[in-house]
């Protein structure tokens, strides 16, 4: 057998393999609303999630911008930014520690982590947030000045199972992650 037929046959066992993975993991939204005692549960095959990707609305599959409190940073301007964390090494690269609120945006182990904390005499929120490197990678990899959600989903797919976003307030709950099991854990 040629070199040229070992790597076509390792190949489609990799293919073969990556499918099987996607079409055994699922994407799971849990979300718990203290005060109006609704709960939402979503729990789709991350093949499914694959397929609909195109189905979101236009204004969301073409955003050219993400919008901070006021202010707008450009798909273009992220883009730039992030190659530029890429260069450095992984630390946490924003900390913020005031009495009412806490901020922490890291790069760590693989991950962007983002973790928010508002506390005051009302309100307790925490909200953590794990986006791996390569599903950042992907949503910003467009060769134009808009988000690849497509390719995002696909580099999400390809990152097998992990906890994504974890928000806890005073009165809700939201827990998004992906796993092996149909029903989440």
């Amino acid at each position: 057998m040629t070199w040229n037929g070992v790597m076509g046959i390792a190949l489609l066992l990799m293919g073969a393999a990556a499918a099987e993975a996607k079409a055994n993991l699922w994407l799971h939204i849990k979300v718990h609303d203290g005060n109006e005692g609704s709960r939402v549960s979503i729990n789709l095959p991350l093949s499914v999630v694959e397929a609909a990707t195109p189905l979101i609305p236009e204004e969301a599959r073409s955003a050219e911008r993400l919008r901070i409190d006021d202010r707008d940073l450009s798909v273009k301007d992220l883009r730039r930014i992030w190659r530029e964390v890429q260069r450095q090494p992984e630390a946490a690269y924003i900390t913020i520690d005031e009495p009412d609120g806490k901020v922490r945006v890291a790069r760590s182990g693989g991950y962007l982590l983002i973790r928010a904390a508002n506390g005051g005499r009302h309100h307790d929120e925490r909200v953590e947030v794990r986006i791996p490197v390569t599903v950042v990678d992907a949503l910003l990899a467009g060769g134009d000045d808009r988000f690849d959600l497509a390719a995002a989903v696909e580099a999400l797919v390809r990152g097998g199972e992990g906890e994504l976003v974890t928000v806890n307030g005073d009165h809700e709950t939201v827990r998004m992650w992906v796993d092996g099991d149909a029903e989440g854990r």
